[in-house]
């Protein structure tokens, strides 16, 4: 090959290179490294090209769209955290279709399965510019098919988990909004609960399933977060000795009337599976002989509308508890 030919081709090789390289710049997609996490690329570009910016997630920096258009919530704790920041999710897990307080918000969106099973070929069909998730197991497969979040649950309480989704979702003044306007609501139902709350009276939670029964403190949603941190009532000692730590603790039937005998109210819920039991443990001395059974402090929450924390279930939570209180004070 002569010296001519030889520089020819070289240039035209570097023109390529210089091309590949530019596209893959301007792709706003990222890249990703060995370990599987994306790596900053920000873009300037203006054209068709979609803007994006960077978060640090727990799994590590990734590349997100500066104003995601289509986003699956693949977990259903946190669906309720990106209703309220105005945005409507194209897919979101079967369970949280089930609750009152959500469905006026989820027209046009798709059920894409149990949250522990989820349908990656419905997810995939959704075409998200970001999904949002907790699940270990499915996340390795979701940031397959868009920029995922990872979000442990339990890391934040639900006024951090909302500003963190603000971040995620690039809606921090709106979650700021949110949060200021369910403060004052709170304001409004603890004034009108003064006297409930400055009484001292205690409160505690108590779950039936088919096999366990359950106490639960401030983190486990079934209210807590109103009752116990924004209320502040209190629940008694033993229980929060027991269950606040953690969130939930389970007991016996026989530590009933030790652990509840100082409840001057109590929440009750029971699960699908634990109706027989129910029935069995509502009929027993031991239960029907607590303080707050004999003098009616107790209610009955649905475990539909009691599961979630955020500031669309914690409104309609704080008006059915505040009801209760007034009513039975």
């Amino acid at each position: 090959m002569s010296y001519f030919k030889f520089r020819a081709s070289a240039c035209l090789f570097i023109i390529s290179l210089m091309l590949v390289l530019s596209a893959c710049a301007t792709s706003g997609g990222g890249t990703v490294t060995e370990s599987g996490q994306s790596t900053a690329l920000k873009t300037t570009s203006t054209g068709d090209e979609a803007a994006t910016r960077t978060y640090e997630s727990d799994k590590g920096t990734i590349t997100l769209p500066e104003h995601p258009q289509r986003v699956v919530v693949a977990v259903d704790d946190y669906v309720g955290d990106v209703l309220a920041l105005g945005i409507t999710p194209v897919g979101a897990p079967d369970t949280v279709f089930d609750a009152p307080y959500y469905k006026k918000y989820l027209n046009g969106v798709a059920n894409i399965g149990d949250s522990s099973a989820l349908s990656l070929e419905k997810v995939i069909t959704l075409k998200p510019d970001l999904i949002i998730t907790y699940d270990e197991k499915a996340y390795e497969n979701l940031k397959k098919i868009a920029p995922t979040v990872f979000i442990p649950y339990g890391k934040y309480q639900y006024k951090d988990r909302l500003m963190e989704l603000g971040k995620v979702l690039n809606k921090e003044q709106e979650a700021k909004n949110c949060l200021a306007d369910f403060a004052t609501k709170i304001a409004e139902k603890k004034q009108a609960l003064s006297d409930v709350i400055d009484s001292g009276k205690k409160i505690a939670i108590f779950e039936i399933t088919g096999k366990e029964l359950y106490l639960y403190g401030k983190s486990y949603g079934r209210g807590g977060a109103i009752l116990y941190d924004e209320l502040g009532l209190h629940a008694p000692e033993k229980v929060e000795k027991a269950a606040f730590e953690k969130g939930w603790a389970s007991i016996s039937i026989e530590a009933l009337p030790e652990m509840l005998g100082d409840a001057d109210y109590l929440m009750l819920g029971i699960r699908g599976d634990g109706t027989d039991q129910g029935k069995d443990i509502l009929s027993k001395s031991v239960w029907k002989n607590l303080s707050a059974v004999k003098s009616g402090k107790v209610y009955q929450y649905s475990i539909d509308d009691f599961y979630f924390q955020d500031p669309i279930a914690l409104t309609y939570q704080l008006e059915l508890i505040s009801d209760f209180l007034v009513s039975k004070k």
